[in-house]
């Protein structure tokens, strides 16, 4: 009699294994959510890649409720409302019900989700790595800054510009100290879809693409020489003593702004690639509160070029 329970129980248990799913720990998978390891309750569930709910609460506007009762989860951003329940494989984007391959579940006290499928409901961008065995989620900047980074204002276009999300997939090469009291921006004139910054002696050159900027560039200036050269070091008044990454091309001129630390002092203009300049703004008692990026006179807005409306 005692075996038969047994056989039973045990019957009971496989066929509840089979409803969930094979589950399975995989020590060599990394997962990188907005640049931060995932280093707990990472599941492969059907050959789905789950993590903790908790993993998603670094994407800026974004609501995410949990309801103990119910057993429910609730996510929204901007227009997008996500809903799924644990152990349900149906869940639901705004109106519209997905058939899950494996369900929310509770794994050691925390609730646990599908990876793929929430990232890319919340617009983010999913990429497999398959030399390092890692799962990169990467959000895109929401739906407001976007709508302002297309936006036909210059400035309003350069302001979104800087707050996009950063993806950091390679560590910076740059080394050293490197204490300065003030901070320089460089855009392609009439443009926002890349820009310099330079800090002390070091400068990185940002690319936006797909609603994520991304650092392609960076060097080391030699500050005790000045620029002889009619190329990037020219602009930035220094030579290059390391680089690293694929340098952008050089644009013939440059919409320049400068501010100090603690961002009273604000100095813009435009730079030629041969190194002139010309100051077209200078405020010695800027606001703190007001953004730096400001109208530069004369500046031909050349936006139409290089982005669809």
């Amino acid at each position: 009699m005692l075996r038969k329970a047994g056989l039973y129980l045990l019957i009971v248990m496989l066929v509840s294994l089979g409803t969930m799913g094979t589950v399975s720990a995989d020590a060599k998978l990394k997962v990188m959510v907005n640049n931060s390891s995932v280093n707990y309750g990472v599941q492969i569930v059907s050959g789905q890649t789950m993590v903790p709910l908790k993993a998603f609460e670094s994407f800026k506007n974004t609501s995410i409720q949990w309801e103990a009762r119910t057993k429910q989860v609730t996510i929204v951003r901007d227009s997008m409302k996500i809903m799924l329940a644990v152990g349900s494989r149906t869940a639901w984007k705004n109106s519209e019900s997905v058939q899950l391959d494996a369900p929310a579940s509770i794994m050691d006290g925390r609730v646990t989700v599908p990876l793929r499928f929430i990232a890319e409901a919340l617009g983010a961008r999913v990429t497999v790595d398959a030399t390092t065995n890692t799962v990169w989620v990467q959000e895109r900047a929401n739906a407001k800054l976007v709508q302002n980074y297309n936006s036909r204002d210059l400035v309003v276009s350069r302001i979104a510009a800087l707050q996009f999300p950063v993806e950091e997939r390679e560590p910076s090469q740059l080394t050293g100290d490197n204490e300065a009291l003030s901070m320089s921006y460089y855009f392609p004139e009439g443009r926002s879809d890349g820009y310099f910054i330079i800090y002390g002696h070091f400068v990185s050159y940002y690319e936006i693409k797909d609603n994520i900027r991304t650092v392609v560039w960076e060097a080391d200036l030699d500050n005790s020489k000045e620029a002889d050269k009619k190329d990037f070091t020219a602009i930035f008044g220094h030579p290059i003593a390391k680089e690293y990454g694929k340098a952008p091309v050089l644009a013939p001129s440059y919409a320049y702004y400068y501010t100090s630390v603690w961002g009273s002092q604000i100095i813009c203009g435009i730079v030629n690639a041969d190194g002139t300049t010309k100051v077209s703004g200078k405020s010695l008692n800027w606001e703190n509160n007001k953004p730096f990026i400001v109208a530069i006179p004369g500046e031909t807005e050349l936006l139409a070029l290089y982005k669809s409306y």
